[in-house]
């Protein structure tokens, strides 16, 4: 059973990369050419599937961790990989504390961009701190 959660866990990483890195750069590009009069529904969309899959692997990670299992070698730094996969998983809510709800579409691309950016390297830095 537990290489179940290993597999879903390991391809799950690539779809968090995936989602964020086309979510990062869609945003910055909505930003940087001023196309940010409303909130395009489709980027946002794009937000909360990265959102949805960031959770979900934090999500197969925690079910890991009860049963036992540690990334990598289970020595060393391994703990690590328990804070990068925090900020994967906590990073979107914690933007939308910063978000201004709407009033400045504007300032809510960027600091999602950012926070999404910061998503992608936290999730990069867990996959190298994860791995056997």
């Amino acid at each position: 059973m537990a290489q179940v959660f290993i597999t879903l866990h390991y391809w799950n990483q690539f779809l968090v990369l995936a989602t964020g890195a086309i979510t990062t750069i869609w945003g910055f590009i909505l930003f940087f050419t001023k196309r940010t009069e409303t909130l395009n529904p489709a980027w946002r969309i794009a937000l909360i599937v990265t959102g949805c899959i960031a959770a979900l692997q934090g999500l197969l990670g925690i079910i890991m961790v009860i049963m036992g299992l540690r990334p990598g070698t289970g020595t060393g730094l391994y703990w690590l990989h328990y804070v990068y996969g925090a900020i994967v998983v906590f990073i979107l809510p914690v933007a939308l504390t910063y978000s201004s709800s709407g009033k400045n579409v504007r300032r809510d691309v960027l600091i999602f961009s950012i926070a999404t950016l910061v998503l992608v390297a936290a999730a990069i830095r867990a996959m190298m701190t994860g791995p056997a």
